[in-house]
């Protein structure tokens, strides 16, 4: 009987798991303290530019920010004559100016280090998503429209200067709902240096982690050491198609007797739902040999082969994100002995021979009489020799978590008559 354990991988504990302890977090700010999220994903796109490691979150957000955020994240044409007195040659103010989101005073100057206020970047904001200008030029309307939308909340004071801080969420809401993310997901398998391998539902996928990217783990910041084996994450990828920036949630961990019954994986009996994408990792007795879910079925549910093992659980969904599975028991089956191996074949039910490195303590037992009812120790040496007899080996073995067959019970009888 196998004992039963739980316990939780999150944060450091994760690093136990993992395939990487490279860096830590790229993107990182000294004095962020809420909203990080939004401000460590729009950084690390490259859609808001910040050198140092303080953010000023509460620092007014300028003018020429704006305007050079806008020319990111919407598709903006160059007009063909536009007069800005205090601005020389740069293209996202002037593109911003020409589409109306930003404007120029009486005196043709735009005020680049003046402070944006909500006004301001509502008329942005509703103009990158569609409203038209011909609509209403009140900026109440505007924000009716984005607060539709989830961008802003209808009690914005309109004249208030819009921070850093807030913009970058407002920023980010325009952006999901613009749907302008490109977004991806999959299961952890492995960590290769900065290349993130993830299982998903069509295969493998690769990607490799920009320097900058920003990782959340249960909604903290944390490093590519946090990224274990099993992890289910979400993750945006910048305009190179590398990883810049990602989230996922912490691994439940069961060790203990692992089935398959009613179409379902079982753990001590019972039923676990297990994840299409989850990674299933190689038998330790062929641990070079890929192992698949579906096979793992079909031992369990055709061959009468018995499981342990452990199960790596998606903490906020539930969902078995990894299978870590080692045969416990292969129930009274004919096998063969090479090279001080113990191999089953069951070919019968249409599955790979597995075989068995026995442990150097391990036990063999000769069973003999009507019932069994005899029982004789034997060596690996002398199994080998009753093969070599022409006995037809048959029984039951036990194996540990290590993949070592630990004690084989057996019968050798004469072949059949042909």
């Amino acid at each position: 009987m196998l004992n039963w354990r739980k316990f939780i991988v999150t944060g450091a504990l994760a690093t136990t798991l993992t395939f990487s302890s490279i860096s830590a977090l790229a993107v990182s700010f000294d004095d962020v303290s809420s909203n990080e999220a939004s401000i460590t994903k729009l950084v690390s796109l490259g859609v808001v530019v910040n050198n140092g490691a303080n953010f000023n979150p509460d620092k007014g957000l300028t003018r020429q920010e704006f305007a050079e955020i806008s020319s990111r994240i919407m598709t903006l044409s160059a007009p063909k004559t536009v007069k800005i007195s205090d601005v020389k040659n740069n293209a996202a103010v002037t593109k911003a100016v020409g589409a109306g989101i930003l404007t120029v005073n009486s005196k043709g100057q735009f005020k680049p280090k003046n402070a944006i206020t909500y006004s301001d970047l509502a008329r942005g904001l509703a103009y990158g998503l569609g409203f038209k200008k011909s609509w209403s030029n009140r900026p109440i309307d505007h924000l009716y429209f984005l607060e539709r939308k989830g961008v802003l909340s209808i009690d914005t004071d309109l004249d208030a200067v819009v921070t850093r801080e807030d913009a970058a969420v407002a920023v980010d809401n325009f952006m999901t709902v613009s749907d302008s993310y490109t977004k991806a997901s999959g299961i952890v398998d492995r960590v290769t240096g900065n290349v993130l391998i993830v299982k998903t539902d069509s295969g493998s996928a690769s990607y490799k982690i920009n320097s900058k990217a920003s990782l959340f783990m249960d909604e903290q910041a944390a490093s590519q050491g946090n990224l274990a084996k099993g992890t289910d994450v979400n993750f945006i990828l910048n305009k190179k198609g590398e990883v810049a920036y990602l989230t996922g949630n912490g691994l439940e961990v069961f060790d203990g007797n692992l089935g398959y019954a009613g179409g379902n994986l079982t753990f001590n009996g019972a039923a676990k739902n297990f994840k299409l994408n989850a990674v299933v990792v190689a038998l330790p007795n062929n641990a070079a040999v890929p192992f698949t879910y579906t096979e793992f079925s079909n031992y369990a549910s055709k061959a009468g082969v018995s499981f342990g093992g452990t199960l790596y659980s998606n903490t906020a969904t539930d969902e078995i994100t990894m299978l870590e599975a080692y045969v416990s028991k292969v129930a009274n089956r004919v096998f063969t002995v090479s090279n001080g191996k113990v191999t089953y074949d069951f070919a019968d039910v249409a599955l790979k021979a597995q075989t068995f490195t026995m442990s150097e303590e391990a036990t063999y037992t000769l069973l003999e009489g009507e019932k069994g009812e005899t029982k004789t120790t034997k060596t690996l040496a002398e199994l080998t020799a009753l093969q070599a007899s022409g006995k037809v080996l048959k029984g039951t073995l036990v194996a540990g978590a290590d993949g070592l067959g630990l004690s084989l019970e057996f019968t050798a009888t004469a072949p059949a008559a042909k």
